[in-house]
């Protein structure tokens, strides 16, 4: 389930705080760790183990999820028309709607029917912090704390290891970079674009900048992002040239004192690529 989407270039009103994410990323292992103690960790089976019921089928445009409450049981809708069965994208779906069952608040809400079932999409725009939620969920029970901090443990963020650990979890590189911007590790944020112009962002706790040098939500003119836009030029490593300021405002430093890592998964066919800035 899900609210309605409302994009934003500015710091978000509707961020997860700090204690919330370690509470859903606590209860998201302690599913884990009960139903899947060993990887892959299997959507399916876990809602089995739950008494959940589930079903796959063709729904069009109308949502990639839904969890539905009838009579006093829950229910996972699937949809085929938007993602294959046990694809990367399916598989967080899924867990998404897990989140909405094993967060007490979202499944107390569905009973008493106080919120109605309405349709979910995996696409990590929506401002709702309910579907913030689940998204967060989803991300931790596909990658369970305690896992996947053991295999980031000491190594440098960049490809090699967006590749080898979205491989290990059966996720996507979304997926992937939701986990991995609110775990600790290095000072990231995940900027989502598509034809040039910014759709949502991410960034971790300690990531110094927050001002997007952007102009009516474009990408800033001077990054690798907005060279593949004006030009398709496409860079296969981390570039290292760039300062604060070419994506900020605001940044505190003298000008080109500053350098950021920039790394961009380009998504060609959806007009869309993944940009991640670090230090």
């Amino acid at each position: 389930m899900t609210g309605t989407s409302r994009k934003t270039n500015n710091p978000s009103l509707t961020q997860l705080k700090i204690p919330r994410k370690r509470v859903l990323s606590a209860l998201a292992r302690g599913v884990a760790d009960l139903y899947c103690p060993d990887l892959p960790i299997l959507p399916e089976q876990i809602a089995k183990a739950s008494g959940l019921t589930f079903n796959y089928g063709n729904y069009e445009d109308y949502f990639d999820g839904m969890l539905e409450h009838i009579a006093g049981d829950f229910h996972i809708y699937m949809n085929l028309d938007k993602s294959l069965q046990n694809s990367t994208r399916s598989r967080f779906t899924f867990a998404h709607e897990l989140g909405h069952y094993f967060i007490d608040e979202h499944r107390i809400a569905l009973e008493a029917g106080l919120t109605p079932s309405h349709p979910s999409y995996t696409n990590f725009q929506s401002e709702n912090i309910i579907e913030k939620e689940a998204d967060y969920f989803a991300s931790c029970l596909l990658m369970p704390e305690n896992r996947f901090k053991a295999d980031c443990n000491r190594k440098p963020f960049g490809p090699e290891l967006i590749n080898s650990l979205t491989q290990k979890y059966n996720v996507s590189a979304t997926a992937f970079l939701l986990r991995y911007v609110h775990s600790e590790q290095v000072p990231l944020m995940v900027i989502c674009s598509k034809k040039g112009k910014i759709s949502w962002r991410w960034e971790s706790d300690d990531f110094e900048f927050k001002y997007l040098k952007s102009v009516k939500g474009s990408i800033p003119g001077v990054s690798v992002t907005a060279e593949f836009y004006k030009n398709g030029t496409e860079y296969t490593v981390p570039q290292n040239d760039l300062y604060a300021e070419d994506w900020f405002n605001y940044t505190d430093h003298e000008p080109n004192t500053f350098r950021l890592k920039e790394f961009c998964i380009y998504a060609k066919k959806q007009g869309m690529v993944l940009t991640m800035l670090w230090y």
